[in-house]
Parts: C-alpha cells; sequence; structure tokens
C-alpha cells in the first residue's frame, strides 16, 4: 500500500520563529496533537504536545517567548512518500516515534502519517480480510 492515500489532509505547518502559543492554537483549532515546521517550504523539524508539556510547560518557560525553533526536534525521521506501508511501520518502529512526515524528493512535506493513521488503516484491511473469509466459507462446505 502506497503512503500517498496519507497525504489527503491539509498539513499544518510553522515557522521555526513562530512561538509556542501560535503553535499551541494551530493544534488546538486543527486537532492534531503536531505540526511541522517550515523554513523555506522544506522541513526543518516537527513540535509535539509532548515537546511543549515537556520542554515549555515542564520548566516553566514562556509560551509567548519560547520559539518553536527552541524545543522542535530538529531533522526529523521522515519517509519518501515512494515508499510502501511496510516499509514505514519499520521506520517507526526502529526509531520509536509515533508521527513521521510523507516528503517528497524535495524534501516538501506532502502529509504526515500517525500511529493511529496506520493501525486505522490495518484494523480496515483486517476487517476486509474477515468479511472476504467469511463469504467463501459457505462455497467451501458446499
Amino acid at each position: 500500500m502506497s503512503l500517498r492515500e496519507f497525504c489527503q489532509r491539509e498539513v499544518i505547518g510553522i515557522s521555526p520563529d513562530a512561538d509556542i502559543l501560535e503553535a499551541c492554537k494551530l493544534m488546538r483549532e486543527n486537532n492534531i496533537g503536531s505540526v511541522v515546521v517550515l523554513e523555506s517550504g522544506k522541513l526543518r523539524g516537527i513540535l509535539t504536545d509532548r515537546d511543549i508539556a515537556l520542554k515549555v510547560t515542564g520548566t516553566n518557560n514562556d509560551p509567548r517567548t519560547t520559539k518553536a525553533r527552541d524545543v522542535m526536534t530538529q531533522n526529523p525521521v521522515r519517509i519518501s512518500v515512494d515508499k510502501e506501508l511496510q516499509h514505514l511501520t519499520n521506520v517507526m518502529r526502529v526509531h520509536h516515534v509515533r508521527r513521521v512526515p510523507i516528503v517528497d524528493d524535495a524534501n516538501q512535506v506532502l502529509g504526515i502519517v500517525t500511529m493511529d493513521d496506520v493501525v486505522a488503516r490495518i484494523s480496515a484491511e483486517i476487517f476486509d480480510l474477515g468479511n472476504t473469509i467469511a463469504e467463501t466459507l459457505p462455497m467451501l462446505a458446499a
């Protein structure tokens, strides 16, 4: 299965110079747990709600003056849009990440895939397989 199907939703990005309050507002408005950090259209980092909780709130930093670049994960794990789902799950396991930006050859972000997205997709595949098996069992018994 191609990763292109995970590139249907708009990717929410911010500048490295955006303050954490702005990032939180975007996350709340879009009901997401992370934003990509872009500079000149290129992926520079990823900022998660966990980064904010631990590196801003947990250290009593001011979210109005703390910049995304100060707490983001720089140079995050990413995956080419041309890769398959199996490669993605391996990347997530090896690097212990739950969110992976999907990029093109120019390092432009086309989408972001989360562990929840993967679980939902695999669950749908298993459901379809179960239905197929259930439909063919009566034919086999005849």
